[in-house]
């Protein structure tokens, strides 16, 4: 009896290459969305000695030299802020540094570009002015973003009298931007590492991503709306009463110095014209 005989194209090496393929987009919207849930999840992480300033002390000291900034007229006022903020720079870390002044550096170069054909017409302090607020603004922004841990910014807003609506969509947006997030890169990396040779139907494929993650965004929305249902929930918060710490008073004293100084410096302003 003669063994059955393996034909010879069974025996042939098969090499299949695939035309490659770009994903450059799906590798920095990977890369962007680990950056933002590595940022959320060492909020917790940060912590403050006993004179540092509370949250809501924080919130209204950055809102003050944001306002000043953005109406001083006279340049010495945004010079004087701008030293402080560059003091206060200096005591950090260069990990932390180099995260903190990345929006700064960027809105001013922005701005810088923008405003770059005034200097055609003459207008050159409109060219250093702006540029150096948008500068001075946008790292106010940052060290109270990056010094704060992000769950009590819900409890400052309804100390300054919030909507009870406000707190409670910024409170679950927060909460949710993590969960949300985990699942879009999740998806993403599943796509990515699925996809073999060129695919010429990438906005199909966002489609289903987007798709997707929206489907367990609504799923999740009527869980917590049954989970509040049960314990019930009326939508209202309390308002959040921080004990006033000295550094608080040091605060205060700041922002009372940094009032008087931008009404002399304007006032100096209206009796030189």
């Amino acid at each position: 009896m003669t063994e059955p005989r393996i034909p010879d194209w069974l025996l042939v090496e098969e090499r299949r290459e695939p035309p490659k393929d770009r994903d450059v987009f799906l590798r920095r919207s990977a890369d962007a969305l680990r950056a933002l849930l590595r940022e959320i999840r060492s909020a917790p992480e940060r912590r403050h000695g006993k004179y540092a300033f509370s949250t809501t002390v924080r919130l209204a000291f950055t809102f003050v030299v944001v306002l000043l900034v953005s109406a001083a007229r006279n340049f010495a006022f945004v010079e004087l802020v701008g030293v402080g903020l560059l003091a206060l720079l200096a005591t950090y870390r260069s990990k932390k540094l180099v995260r903190v002044l990345a929006a700064p550096v960027q809105a001013f170069i922005l701005a810088a570009i923008i405003l770059a054909p005034s200097l055609f017409w003459g207008q050159t302090r409109a060219f250093v002015v702006v540029p150096c607020k948008a500068f001075i603004t946008t790292a106010a922004l940052a060290i109270l973003a990056y010094s704060t841990n992000w769950n009590r910014f819900t409890c400052a807003f309804k100390a300054f009298g919030a909507p009870d609506a406000l707190v409670f969509i910024f409170d679950l947006t927060l909460k949710y931007v993590v969960v949300l997030g985990e699942i879009c890169l999740e998806t993403l990396d599943a796509v990515r590492l699925r996809s073999v040779g060129r695919n010429r139907r990438k906005a199909r494929t966002l489609g289903g991503v987007v798709g997707g993650v929206f489907w367990r965004a609504q799923k999740m929305a009527q869980e917590q709306y049954d989970a509040m249902t049960c314990r019930c929930f009326a939508g209202k918060y309390r308002r959040f009463r921080a004990p006033f710490r000295a550094a608080d008073l040091l605060a205060l004293a700041l922002c009372l110095i940094l009032i008087a100084l931008f009404v002399y410096l304007e006032y100096a302003i209206r009796c030189s014209n």
